[in-house]
């Protein structure tokens, strides 16, 4: 009976150093996949102020890159875009407002 015991025994002590090990394991994959992460936002913040500095140098005429320049020119006409969906909200704003008879409020 005491072999079985120890038989038992030794499986259940098995399989916690096992399931220790593997969440060792996990802990440390997750370390690594946090710090991939934060990398890639790294990598992301850079590849943004890369863009914000062309589109300046493409605001002062300074890009002659045609590639830049034709992303350049699809960043301004969304620039247009945003202005004037921005104006149609306000004239929605006071057309509502006026048909309430409230003065405008932004």
């Amino acid at each position: 009976m005491a072999g079985l015991f120890d038989k038992i025994s030794k499986a259940a002590t098995d399989a916690a150093v096992m399931a220790g090990n593997k969440a060792g394991e996990l802990m440390e994959v997750g370390k690594l996949k946090s710090k991939i992460s934060s990398e890639k936002q790294d990598i992301g913040l850079a590849m943004k102020e890369i863009g914000e500095y062309y589109f300046s140098l493409f605001e002062k005429g300074k890009v002659e890159d045609e590639t830049v320049k034709t992303l350049c020119e699809r960043i301004k006409a969304s620039y247009a875009e945003i202005a004037d969906l921005e104006k149609q909200i306000q004239l929605a704003k006071d057309e509502y407002d006026a048909k309430a008879g409230r003065d405008s409020v932004e």
